[in-house]
């Protein structure tokens, strides 16, 4: 996997479905170490 010039990286599509990650949805990098976890941040539903 490669970083862009701006710092982007594709997220797997393998990865995507495991972590019920869809378009729109927040994520956040957790260092550990010299590791980095991908999470998906759980927002409380939104009120019309």
């Amino acid at each position: 996997m490669r970083v862009t010039e701006k710092g982007q990286v594709t997220i797997p599509q393998r990865v995507r479905r495991a972590l019920g990650i869809r378009p729109g949805d927040e994520v956040e990098f957790v260092q550990e170490g010299d590791r980095a976890i991908l999470k998906r941040i759980e927002l409380p539903d939104r009120v019309a």
